[in-house]
């Protein structure tokens, strides 16, 4: 089974871009629910000071455990609150998945041919997610 890697890689600039769209989807939801910083900084768990501060400005990525919680704060999934982000990182992801299904391919072992497989249900779930979002 063979899989085209896509195009357009994220520049920096365009990582940027995609924080100042992170930081005012999530300045918009707290203010949406009329929370202060303070308010917000207090429902996620293990938060510095200024951390709020500091994502909502595109000065901090989000971490996993801020992500998880924005979540459940907002009732939203992280495609929902952080689009650009996941887009980032699911392109990543199958991008290092097609480079070593390749190399797999080259390995005719058993367990080159479990890890071949591996690499096909990840890069077969992704093309199942963009032909469903295409609905």
């Amino acid at each position: 089974m063979m899989f085209a890697c896509g195009e357009g890689l994220l520049t920096p600039l365009a990582s940027k871009n995609i924080m100042n769209k992170v930081s005012c989807l999530l300045r918009a939801h707290r203010l949406k629910w009329g929370l202060h910083q303070k308010d917000f900084r207090a429902l996620i768990p293990h938060t510095g000071h200024n951390r709020v501060s500091r994502v909502e400005r595109s000065l901090r990525q989000p971490n996993a455990r801020e992500i998880l919680a924005y979540g459940l704060i907002f009732g939203l999934l992280p495609e929902e609150l952080f689009p650009g982000l996941v887009a980032e990182v699911e392109e990543a992801v199958l991008r290092n998945a097609y480079k070593l299904h390749q190399k797999a391919e080259k390995d005719t072992s058993e367990a080159g041919v479990r890890r071949q497989a591996f690499f096909e249900a990840i890069l077969a779930r992704a093309a199942d997610r963009v032909r469903t979002r295409g609905k």
